[in-house]
């Protein structure tokens, strides 16, 4: 069990944004169920690929997080991939799906970490009492998960652009401008019109001569056009 004084316990709720919403109490049942453990500087907390089954807050020091990557001409080398500090957590995906970690833990100078395992968590989850502080605790693992993951996205972006190899779309032809599409499917549509139009042969038109017959109404036309109008 981990044993801190009232001014540390008050520091790491101001301080360890996983603890923000926790009330005294709360976090003094949760700091209970801890261990705490010392690393000097180049010791590795954990590897990548090692059981996990436990979260780290870090209270002193600094912890380099990095990973394995095997490059085009299949050379493996580790890139990092965080540099945290004091106040943060890390290694919370083992307590959510107990698979192996995913990256390695090293520190980067002595550093001290408070460790919480999967069956103290457990055992709050399953404590009717402590249901509220149960719900804290995985809206906090939600709400850091969804954060590491924003980040990464944001990474993923920079290498992307660093590197050129992206695309902006599916196809490598520009669709054209909407304006061109419109015509080139009016067209059409006129087209297939007139292919499936029966072949009539035009009347001919009235002689504008006298030869005994006249327009019975010369402005037939405008007429036409002003019944179109105001037909309902």
């Amino acid at each position: 069990m981990v044993q801190i004084p009232r001014t540390i316990f008050y520091k790491l709720k101001q301080e360890v944004q996983f603890f923000n919403n926790f009330l005294d109490d709360e976090l003094l049942i949760f700091l209970k169920l801890m261990t705490t453990e010392s690393y000097r500087s180049g010791d590795v907390i954990f590897k990548e690929f090692d059981p996990g089954d436990c979260m780290y807050i870090l209270v002193k020091g600094e912890v380099q997080i990095k990973k394995r990557v095997t490059r085009k001409d299949n050379q493996v080398q580790e890139t990092t991939m965080a540099n945290l500090r004091s106040g943060e957590c890390f290694g919370e995906m083992g307590l959510i799906d107990n698979r192996p970690r995913s990256a390695t833990a090293m520190c980067t100078n002595d550093s001290v970490v408070f460790i919480i395992k999967l069956d103290k968590l457990l055992k709050i989850a399953r404590n009717p009492r402590l249901a509220f502080l149960s719900f804290k605790l995985f809206r906090n693992f939600s709400i850091m998960l969804a954060g590491r993951l924003r980040d990464t996205n944001q990474r993923v972006v920079e290498l992307t652009l660093e590197t050129g190899n992206y695309s902006m779309g599916t196809s490598d032809r520009a669709a054209p401008p909407d304006d061109q599409h419109d015509e080139d499917n009016q067209d059409g549509a006129e087209d297939a019109a007139e292919d499936a139009a029966p072949d009539i042969e035009q009347a001919p038109e009235p002689s504008t001569q006298k030869e005994g017959l006249e327009w019975a109404d010369p402005k037939g036309e405008d007429s036409l056009k002003k019944g179109e109008e105001n037909a309902p």
